[in-house]
């Protein structure tokens, strides 16, 4: 009888990883980072419950790193499988590790040095050697349709309009003769968004695995482009800057998407732009080359003759620093880069609106950026907070907002503990984890 084990996600929004086992074999779906609280990152650096010699598939709904973090560890500790995931996805995921392994590494030196750790000897998970290791055993699947994994794992693919790449997986699971489908939703976006095709529900299964990270929110109404026309419009005319801490990977995106449509049909002003993100330059190359993501509306855009949609009239590269080499081509291209925001695994950077030629200064909150959407209120880390705050003050007299008083107002993030109970698959009824 097929099984199914929560080894993350379960009692939190953080660390999805689920092991399903059939025919006397075992498939991984995503093999993400827990993070938010000490305790929750402290899960990290724990064994898994199952021996990861002992799996022999893997496959991805998508890129943020509360969905793949964990690869390195998980090919550290043995696996030799191969990871399957589509392309957007793969190059996604390369650069998301890359920076996510730089961070921890130069986070624990910091930590070393400073002596303010909670560990004697404080280490990084995992270092930037651990993850060519982990990107050669990426498999290519296609985008959308069937894919055998292997016999008697049978998988589709679906847009699930989170971020580029994201999919909703139904499994098919074949075993004595019965099948047993089972449905991944992976991080599900809105519907009517820019840029990416809407969600596609899957038409059927006997058991749902739904992502509900905002399933207790409202999204509120009203168009976000005259919500930032607004804005821009307000701030520019009193001569001041604009700050807008936005994920490299998604958000940022569709800032720049609504920022370029604004100044098209002169509702703003045509102000700088800057940005101090190397990655989020490089996401937004491949938010371009693969346009079996795009939208309709957003495919007519880029055959329209009007140059790309995401980019403004007038940006600026703010601030560079070192960092890994990564798939994209935007980090050479230094003076004409596309303008965007954000830092993957543990970072926060900013798209200012400003005046000058000046950019913002460049600061990382760990447990923010691109690890992923936590839906707990915190997703900063102390010595986060405490680099958040820095920021508030150097931008506090030209921003509007209390960026710092806005973030120690946000709580730790709560999970439960306990075992992770592996599940009959055909038995599951009603809430699909518990604990023991």
């Amino acid at each position: 009888m097929a099984k199914l084990t929560f080894l993350g996600a379960a009692g939190c929004v953080t660390g999805s990883k689920y092991i399903v086992e059939a025919n006397g074999k075992r498939l991984l779906v995503d093999c993400g980072l827990f993070q938010g609280s000490h305790e929750l990152s402290d899960r990290n650096y724990q064994p898994l419950n199952v021996d990861p010699k002992t799996v022999d598939y893997a496959v991805l709904t998508h890129a943020h790193l509360d969905h793949t973090g964990w690869l390195p560890r998980l090919v550290g500790d043995g696996y030799r499988g191969p990871i399957f995931a589509n392309a957007a996805t793969i190059e996604l995921t390369g650069i998301l590790l890359k920076d996510s392994a730089h961070l921890q590494e130069e986070d624990a030196l910091h930590a070393q040095k400073g002596k303010y750790s909670r560990h004697a000897e404080p280490r990084a998970l995992y270092t930037p050697e651990d993850i060519d290791p982990v990107l050669k055993q990426l498999r290519e699947m296609p985008r959308s349709g069937g894919f055998e994994i292997a016999p008697g794992f049978q998988v589709v693919s679906y847009d699930a309009g989170h971020i580029l790449g994201s999919s909703s997986l139904e499994l098919t699971i074949t075993e004595n003769g019965k099948k047993t489908v089972v449905v991944f939703s992976g991080d599900v976006g809105r519907y009517d968004q820019p840029i990416l095709k809407d969600p596609t529900t899957p038409p059927r299964a006997d058991a749902l695995l739904c992502e509900s990270t905002y399933g207790d929110r409202d999204h509120p109404s009203g168009s976000p482009m005259d919500t930032l026309a607004d804005v821009v419009n307000r701030v520019a005319k009193r001569g001041g800057s604009i700050v807008i801490p936005a994920f490299a990977i998604g958000r940022t995106q569709t800032l720049m998407y609504f920022l370029r449509q604004l100044e098209d049909s002169q509702r703003i002003p045509r102000i700088p732009v800057y940005i101090d993100s190397p990655m989020a330059l490089d996401a937004t190359e491949l938010y371009l080359k693969h346009r079996e993501d795009h939208d309709l509306e957003f495919s007519r855009e880029e055959s329209g003759g009007k140059g790309d949609p995401l980019n403004v009239h007038e940006f600026h590269l703010g601030h560079r620093r070192a960092r890994p080499a990564s798939s994209g081509a935007a980090a050479a291209r230094s003076e004409k880069c596309r303008a965007a925001g954000g830092v993957s695994g543990g970072g926060l950077a900013r798209t200012g609106a400003a005046r000058g030629r000046k950019a913002a200064a460049h600061v990382r909150a760990r447990g923010s950026g691109e690890s992923g959407d936590c839906g707990t209120p915190s997703t900063f880390g102390s010595r986060g907070q405490k680099r958040a705050a820095a920021l508030a003050k150097r931008v506090r007299r030209a921003a509007e907002a209390d960026l710092a008083g806005a973030w120690r107002a946000a709580g730790g993030a709560v999970a439960s503990s306990g075992n992770p109970v592996a599940n009959e698959v055909e038995r599951l009824r009603g809430p699909v984890f518990r604990y023991r």
